[in-house]
């Protein structure tokens, strides 16, 4: 979901993708956190040249946590009743 809300530039789904307290550091960034910082951050890199392709190297889950770790991407996501939720992210985009 999040690959395809960077391909689209979805502002309306991106931010929907994590949790209400979730952080984020991307490259060139300092932590940002919280929903629609996190969004426009992201959506700025993209509109700057990033872009984000999923690529898991690595999947690990353990009740209703996962970590997932790619060459470009270390996340934590957690599963709550309307779906998995990013709640730890580094992306370089």
């Amino acid at each position: 979901m999040l690959e395809d809300a960077c391909l689209l530039n979805d502002t309306l789904v991106l931010p929907n993708l994590f949790d209400l307290d979730a952080v984020l550091l991307a490259r060139g960034t300092n932590q940002v956190r919280g929903r629609p910082a996190i969004a426009n951050v992201i959506i700025d890199q993209l509109r700057n040249g990033g872009s984000y392709v999923a690529a898991p190297n690595l999947v690990m889950q353990s009740g209703p946590l996962a970590l997932i770790i790619s060459a470009n991407a270390t996340s934590v996501v957690k599963r709550n009743l309307d779906g998995w939720h990013y709640v730890i992210s580094r992306l370089d985009l």
